[in-house]
């Protein structure tokens, strides 16, 4: 699936500002981080929920695939994203949670992770805001249980990877109520 093994594999053979731009935004004392590692034109809305996610609040990171056919011309599975500047936000975050689009056309959520209480506190939100979310073994997004996945490579070792559908970034009125259900869940 991966046209590129690891982040400087594919910056040998990609030019940022040009293919993919990488924005960063560290809040100081925050131990949050929001993480889109193929927003732009990868996984469309997911920089920008992203953002919205992590409000003034927490710190943020996305990769944006500027590429046409990003997905395919600049995916770095998440197991094996190890973009420098984002593992030095992780580095200093204990709570990370990743998002990322999927192709399902129904609106779900998709969640998987290493960290089971902010993922429990993640579904609850989002079954308060009348949000589908599925945390169990049924579907094929399991890689936030991988500890190489982007969202485990916190101090803690434990994050949580969000899968949003289609049938979500669609609807920018349930993208809006997953961004608070997110918010929402992250609060202590």
């Amino acid at each position: 699936m991966d046209k590129f093994r690891n982040f400087e594999h594919l910056a040998r053979h990609n030019e940022e500002g040009v293919d993919y731009d990488i924005v960063v935004r560290k809040v100081q004392g925050s131990k949050v981080a929001i993480v889109a590692p193929h927003g732009g034109k990868m996984e469309w809305s997911t920089g920008d929920m992203a953002a919205d996610i992590a409000g003034k609040e927490h710190s943020f990171y996305i990769f944006k695939g500027l590429k046409d056919n990003a997905f395919y011309e600049l995916h770095v599975t998440s197991a094996h994203f190890d973009e420098p500047r984002c593992l030095h936000l992780l580095a200093k975050a204990d709570v990370t949670v990743t998002i990322h689009g999927c192709r399902a056309a129904e609106p779900v959520v998709y969640m998987s992770a290493r960290d089971k209480t902010l993922q429990s506190k993640l579904k609850a939100a989002f079954n308060k805001a009348g949000v589908r979310a599925v945390s169990d073994n049924s579907h094929k997004y399991q890689g936030g249980k991988n500890p190489q996945n982007i969202c485990n490579r916190n101090r803690s070792g434990q994050g949580v990877q969000l899968e949003f559908s289609r049938g979500i970034r669609d609807n920018p009125r349930l993208m809006e109520k997953c961004v608070q259900a997110v918010r929402e869940g992250l609060k202590p």
